[in-house]
């Protein structure tokens, strides 16, 4: 089922013994604008560095989810801004749990939450970002009962300082993978006259990193330039896994890929047409 309000599309998928569930668009539809209200209440303190937040008690469930994921990830360059689509997901399966459901998918623009009670196999395809097609690499996740899976990337809905095409996390949750994706991705980066970078303000008046300079344009960049870009977002990544922030990582730029999978028996990464 697919459901659009206001700046949110969310596609839903729901099963009970297996079987698909169907559940009322219009209570969905009232759901997501309560969320939405809430995010937008708040929205002063959610377009601050996340450093800067001190005291979330006051604030409703889904702010507090936003900021506590974005604490975990980076606190000082990331706004809990960062965290708003895939914690949007999370809200929307909560919601949906009380249903007694046994599996539930929750995608808001690529940032995804999912509730596999019997940590059945499921494979997510990494999409293109800018083009919108699909790529030759699927994440095959077993085992796991809830968990989030979101993607950042240069050309996509979403400024980022970074370089990568494609930065995809999986996380426990829709937030944390958003906030990670996020900075994985903003950290892909290198300096060189074929990138054009502007103000984020000067692009988007409301956004909450008005000061940053974000970037615009990506030209020909030589191997070594790529190589480091990845480097840097790896580096970042291998340490947010090491510290069980996220479990995995792919990123992806101009046709070269790195990745922390390491084939465990949860976690891998597939291939179509191709090792």
């Amino acid at each position: 089922m697919y459901i659009e309000v206001g700046p949110s599309g969310i596609d839903i998928s729901a099963e009970r013994n297996e079987k698909q569930y169907e559940i009322e668009k219009e209570r969905l539809e009232t759901c997501i604008r309560n969320i939405l209200v809430d995010i937008r209440e708040c929205l002063p303190v959610l377009k601050q560095k996340a450093y800067k937040i001190k005291n979330v008690l006051h604030l409703p469930e889904i702010a507090r989810n936003m900021v506590e994921a974005v604490k975990m990830v980076d606190e000082t360059t990331l706004t809990p801004m960062a965290a708003v689509a895939g914690a949007v997901s999370d809200a929307m399966k909560e919601y949906l749990k009380r249903e007694d459901l046994d599996f539930i998918t929750v995608n808001n623009g690529g940032d995804i939450s999912v509730f596999n009670l019997s940590g059945k196999p499921l494979r997510i395809g990494i999409g293109d970002i800018r083009t919108g097609s699909v790529t030759p690499y699927i994440v095959k996740i077993e085992g796991l009962k809830d968990y989030g899976f979101a993607t950042s990337g240069y050309g996509g809905r979403s400024f980022t300082l970074g370089l990568a095409d494609i930065c995809s996390v999986l996380a426990e949750n829709g937030a944390i993978a958003d906030a990670a994706a996020t900075f994985i991705c903003n950290q892909t980066n290198v300096e060189s006259g074929q990138i054009v970078r502007r103000k984020a303000c000067e692009i988007d008046p409301l956004t909450d990193i008005p000061d940053e300079f974000v970037t615009v344009s990506i030209g020909n960049l030589d191997k070594g330039l790529i190589e480091k870009a990845l480097h840097n977002g790896i580096t970042v990544a291998e340490k947010l896994k090491k510290d069980n922030v996220i479990y995995d990582v792919i990123i992806l730029l101009k046709g070269n890929i790195v990745t922390t999978m390491c084939g465990d028996k949860n976690i891998s990464l597939e291939v179509n047409h191709g090792h």
